[in-house]
Parts: C-alpha cells; structure tokens; sequence
C-alpha cells in the first residue's frame, strides 16, 4: 500500500498536479526512505531538463523497458546523478512511475487547452434565438436574467462549472447579473468582452451594425478588445461604451478600431426614456439618428429589409418615437419628417429620393 501510495504522489508530484497537503506527505515519506528520494531525484532529474521538452522520449522508454526485461544484468544509468545499480521491482516501479506520471501530464495539458479554447468537453450548452419582431426573457442557472432582443442569439451553459460564468451573444440583450464575486460573469461578442460581479447592462453587437455599443445602468463593468486583450476599459453606472467598425478591412487596418465612452442617451430629456434601453419596454426612440441606422433597427423591430435606391437618403436625421404603429404608419410618420418616397414588396422596402 505504501508502495503504490508513492507511485500515485510522484507521478502527480512530477506532473505539477499535487495538492499542498499531498505534497507535505510526499515529502514526508522522502524524508523517511532513501529509495523513494533516489527515484524522486532520478526522474525530477530528467524532467527538469532545459532540452526540448520530449525530445528522444521513445529512446528513453524503450532503454527502461530494457531494464525490465534484463533480470541480473548490470543496468546502464539512465537519469542522472542516480548512477546506482537498481533491483527489477525498483526500474518496474520507475517505469510505471514514468509511464503514469506521462499520461497525467498529457491529459492535463489537453484539457487545459480545451478549456482555454473557451468550450470545455464536458459541459452541456443550450442556444436561445430570438426572430425579429419579437424579445424574449431567460432565466440562467445561477439567477441571471437576460432579455433578448429582435434578431438575437444568445449561447450559455445548461450550470455554470469553473471560476467565470460565460456566455456568447450575437445581437442584443440586456443582462441583470446575479452577484456572485467568486465567480466573474463574462459576455463574448464578436469584438469584445464584458466582464462584471453582479450588475445590469445592455450589450448590442449586431452583424450588419456599424458598431459595438455596451451601455451600463448599474454596477461596473471591465471591457476587453478583442484584437487588443490587453486593452481594458473600465464603465460606470450611465455610461456608454461604443466600438466603431471600420467599413472597409483596408480601412481597418490603418485606423484601427475607434472607441468612445459618453453618457447614456435620452429622449427630449426625459431621465426615465434612455434610448439604448427603451426597447425593453417595447418602444423605438431614435434622437438625431441617420437613416441608415434606423433602417436597421426598423428591420428587426418590424422583420424587413430596407434597400437604399440613393446614398443621400442614408444621410437624412431623424428624432422620434414608435411603439404600436405599422410599418406603414412608420414610413409615412417618417415621411413627414424629411421627405422621400418608397415601395414595399414582400418583406424588402425600398427607398427612393423625392423626384
């Protein structure tokens, strides 16, 4: 039992898995027999080597299957400074001692880089979507509430395991996080990611938008780029975080990506209408915004595309409010506003200046 109790300590001493009380055993049990502390030294010897980190590892193996098969030859040293001659049991036991602590090490190196790959083997994911139109609310495994907006995705794990609490967004959703400082919760989105303890946030990161907007009502958030991790920004309560997309890849690449943080957007100043959130009580406010905006978010807000027949329409300013019209009665309220006329068939609009 001893024997075999030591060969588990070494092989998890050797592959850096050992807990602090094992090791304080292990140690122990060096301290108490000069055998176990000449096989510890053998193989830390060999694994603390600065050479590549396996290099001629078959020859080495099959040199310690020689010994094993040998009974009564004198054996050859294999890790240095152990230059003694050892007993069949004792090169078995390294052997197996070897072999072991190997497959320890791999595995854990596998599965290290599985969870740094951001999707762990073992847990189970849903996926939630959202079709224009429409907005939805989902109750997470540890208490956070998430409301999905039009045109929205959100992916997250059935339990949450491990130190963060992570989910991945395409689109928009407003998230009251449940507090739990032990255990971060993090939003992914195509160009960044939010990090937070416990708050209320909105995240928008639409494909076809034309930036990354973040906007927080309570409680602090850390963003990181993700083309630049080492970038952190911190947000506090009222503000808003945008990341501005380049239009074109060559444009991206000498500019690089544009940020601003600025206060939260009301309606005719009114503290109780902040437009980045206004959606969640089931209304459209725009202040000042460019049709080519709005044309987006009309698109989800009513399931539709809209085709510009003239770049100048895109241009055009508009300050509102939507919350039970049509999609006529929007266009013709918008009409009214800044002239133009346009054309509806199926599900596509298409607009055109006034001739």
């Amino acid at each position: 039992m001893t024997d075999q109790k030591f060969t588990e300590l070494l092989s998890e001493k050797l592959s850096g898995e050992i807990s602090a009380d094992d090791d304080q055993g292990f140690m122990a049990m060096l301290a108490a027999n000069e055998d176990y502390r000449r096989e510890y030294e053998s193989l830390s010897a060999y694994f603390q080597r600065k050479e590549q980190p396996y290099e001629n590892i078959d020859i080495v193996f099959q040199q310690i299957k020689e010994r094993i098969n040998v009974v009564g030859a004198n054996p050859k040293p294999i890790f240095k400074p152990a230059a003694e001659k050892r007993s069949f049991k004792q090169w078995y036991r390294i052997a197996a001692i070897f072999i072991f602590g190997l497959c320890t090490f791999f595995a854990y190196q596998f599965f290290k880089a599985k969870n740094v790959a951001g999707l762990p083997a073992t847990m189970a994911w849903k996926k939630s979507y959202t079709p224009g139109r429409q907005t939805s609310t989902i109750l997470l495994a540890d208490g956070s509430r998430v409301t999905l907006n039009a045109a929205s995705e959100i992916k997250y794990p059935a339990s949450f395991k491990g130190q963060t609490r992570e989910v991945y967004l395409t689109g928009e959703a407003f998230f009251d996080v449940a507090k739990d400082h032990t255990h971060p919760f993090i939003v992914h989105t195509k160009n960044i990611s939010i990090k937070v303890l416990g708050t209320a946030f909105d995240v928008k990161s639409y494909p076809n938008d034309h930036a990354t907007e973040t906007t927080l009502l309570r409680g602090k958030v850390e963003i990181t780029l993700n083309k630049r991790p080492e970038k952190h920004i911190l947000l506090n309560p009222a503000e808003k975080f945008t990341l501005k997309h380049a239009a074109t890849p060559a444009v991206e690449h000498l500019n690089g990506d544009i940020y601003s943080i600025t206060p939260l957007t009301y309606y005719k100043d009114d503290k109780d209408a902040i437009l980045e959130t206004s959606w969640m009580n089931n209304k459209l406010l725009f202040r000042n915004e460019s049709f080519s905006e709005l044309s987006l978010r009309l698109s989800r807000w009513y399931g539709v595309d809209f085709v510009f027949k003239s770049d100048k329409l895109k241009d055009y300013k508009f300050t509102g409010e939507f919350e039970k019209e049509s999609l006529s009665e929007a266009l013709k309220a918008l009409q009214f506003i800044t002239p133009f006329d346009y054309k509806i068939q199926g599900k596509t609009i298409y607009l055109y200046p006034v001739k």
